[in-house]
């Protein structure tokens, strides 16, 4: 794809493709607001006499919300006062960067803004800038086009100043090699895992216990409240489905949706740009064209001439390859003669208000028109939808009315020709299909359905798919008595016993073989057997990777001495570690890839720990004021 660097009344073929389409899309998006900045803005906190408004407030508020809720949390479940507390100070932490980009005089100019935005994937369709796209993605992010612009030069700021404060930082090569000798340590291990679950048997839970921890923590023991819910649905494709096709009608909608299911022709060129400049006149860029034209037709590579003598840097170094584009992507001119060649035919020198183009046709997707007959089913499910169109909208009024209406489901039901469904017992937090909707989960729990018994409201679980729902049976949480949950109270605290067991025992163990007594006369007065590891580097996967990195926390034994410790695992489990030998690696044998790269990850942490303290003082020294 052409993407002329925009500088100095040098345009690429598509810059003003570029230029025109950012421009529309700012018409239609950015510049409405205009009129806000003659008003007061209200605004949430001052930082250094500059203000965070209340509208950037709101905005990346509903944001966040969007993306929590995108990581499957629940609206109700989103903690407001937190959510809004942690963007303020987003806001903030954004101010106070954003003023020391002003400060270092940082620049990012509008060209690399705009072709960031053009080449960006999510914005194309078929591989080609589309401005609806561009539209439709920012503004479903909650942006116009002039924030989205903004917020972009922001981070690209941000970004060099990281990269700046990031890069100073440096690593000594001795510090590299003492962390990779580091790394590359080998240390003897020899442990006793003590297990609880051979600990059960050991301990006893009186009534007296049992009784205590019910009372100390009842709540622990409450039941969720549940509903069954009766509904009904209405579903647009059953609609759909249930359409008797009428040939002719089906026939004329293709007709006059024919385009919607054609492939419009497009073609895969290359060009050879020679680029009239102040050092290479109007003329002089004619004479240079024609020559490599010659070149060309004498036998000389295209691919080689564009490497070398094309002017559009975007594209010569695919040899010219600008890929495929359908018409109205570049000049008028280039494309008159681009879509008169023939596959791998070149063309003479063109001439366009850039210089002069030698074009060469690569590749040619031809239109295609698909007979009906070839697309039937896709055509016949869409026309299904679009003749039903009326029909589920006056359905669905209905169903709304009926629900209001009607003392359960069943009238609503025998009307539309729908059936009433249960669901059995849910919770709030069930993945049923119609719980995970919060706007159901909402209405279901509610005070209007739930205690006084009403149908609900017509709910819109999607655009094509509504449902009303009654409480058909409710049961409210409770405390579950004693009886029932013995035997899960009795569990929990022999666990626990055992759990406190297996450290006495680990601590004993160390005692004793610190007091002077053989490590193997001990394991064996627990019926214990120690496990070897000689020479356990820290990336061995022939160990428990919990057991080896506690391993790893232990001191450094003295000569012919051993470090001794106790650790316990996530699942209650006691170890006891012998640590009698620890090795690393010489410096003649450190691999000097393996150190240059542990230079640079260093490097990288501590470059990130010197933007957070740089941060973290231009925070304490600002002057920050909320306002309520």
């Amino acid at each position: 794809m052409l993407i002329q660097q925009l500088r100095d009344g040098s345009d690429g073929i598509l810059a003003k493709v570029i230029i025109g389409l950012i421009i529309i899309v700012f018409g239609l998006f950015g510049f409405g607001s205009i009129t806000t900045f003659l008003a007061p803005v209200p605004k949430v906190a001052t930082v250094n006499g500059e203000a965070v408004t209340q509208q950037a407030m709101e905005i990346a508020v509903e944001r966040n919300r969007r993306l929590l809720q995108s990581r499957g949390v629940p609206l109700d479940q989103i903690n407001e006062d937190e959510l809004r507390e942690n963007v303020l100070r987003g806001l903030v932490s954004r101010e106070i960067l954003t003023q020391a980009t002003d400060e270092f005089d940082l620049y990012y100019s509008d060209a690399l803004l705009d072709e960031e935005i053009i080449s960006s994937e999510v914005f194309q369709v078929g591989g080609v800038f589309n401005a609806d796209q561009f539209q439709n993605v920012i503004r479903g992010a909650g942006y116009t086009p002039l924030l989205y612009r903004d917020e972009m030069r922001t981070d690209s700021l941000f970004n060099q100043m990281l990269a700046g404060i990031r890069q100073s930082a440096f690593v000594t090569e001795a510090e590299s090699k003492r962390y990779s000798s580091l790394l590359s340590q080998t240390r003897d291990l020899a442990y006793l895992q003590i297990r609880v679950d051979e600990l059960i048997d050991e301990v006893s839970v009186s009534e007296e216990e049992l009784g205590e921890y019910y009372t100390d923590r009842a709540g622990d023991f409450v039941t969720e409240e549940t509903v069954n819910l009766q509904y009904v649905e209405l579903k647009h494709e059953q609609l759909a489905a249930a359409l008797e096709v009428d040939q002719e009608a089906l026939e004329q909608f293709y007709q006059d949706n024919q385009g919607d299911y054609s492939t419009e022709e497009s073609r895969r060129v290359a060009h050879i740009l020679i680029e009239v400049s102040d050092d290479l006149s109007i003329e002089a860029a004619k004479i240079k064209a024609s020559e490599v034209y010659g070149r060309i037709n004498q036998g000389e590579d295209f691919t080689a001439l564009a490497l070398t003598d094309s002017d559009d840097a975007g594209s010569r170094d695919n040899g010219g390859d600008l890929g495929f584009n359908p018409q109205g992507t570049f000049f008028p001119e280039f494309e008159a003669v681009a879509y008169e060649l023939l596959v791998d035919q070149v063309s003479e020198p063109v001439e366009t208000e850039i210089g002069y183009h030698i074009i060469k046709l690569l590749e040619l997707n031809e239109a295609v028109q698909p007979m009906l007959a070839d697309i039937r089913v896709e055509v016949e499910q869409r026309y299904r939808l679009y003749a039903t169109e009326d029909e589920f909208v006056t359905t669905s009024s209905r169903l709304a009315e009926l629900l209001f209406e009607a003392i359960d489901l069943e009238a609503p039901a025998a009307e539309l020709g729908l059936e009433v469904q249960s669901t059995g017992d849910l919770t709030r937090e069930s993945q049923n299909f119609l719980m995970v909707n919060n706007s159901v989960a909402t209405a279901a729990f509610s005070a209007d359905v739930l205690i006084d018994g009403n149908n609900s409201d017509l709910l819109e679980l999607t655009d094509s798919h509504h449902v009303g729902i009654r409480v058909q049976a409710h049961s409210p949480s409770a405390t579950r008595s004693l009886a029932e949950v013995a035997s899960d109270v009795r569990e929990v605290l022999e666990r626990g016993k055992a759990e406190s067991l297996a450290v006495d025992r680990a601590n004993s163990i160390v005692e004793a073989i610190n007091g002077g007594s053989l490590a193997q006369y001990v394991s064996n007065e627990y019926g214990l057997e120690w496990a070897v590891a000689p020479s356990l580097s820290r990336f061995s996967r022939d160990i428990d990777p919990l057991v080896m990195r506690e391993a790893f926390k232990l001191p450094r034994p003295g000569d012919d001495k051993e470090s001794l410790g106790t650790a316990m695992l996530p699942n209650g489990d006691s170890l006891v570690l012998r640590v009698s030998g620890v090795t690393n690696r010489p410096s003649s044998e450190l691999i000097e890839a393996e150190v240059a790269s542990v230079r640079e990850n260093l490097s990288l942490q501590l470059g990130s720990m010197d933007f957070q303290e740089f941060e973290d003082a231009l925070t304490a020294e600002a002057s920050i004021e909320r306002v309520n």
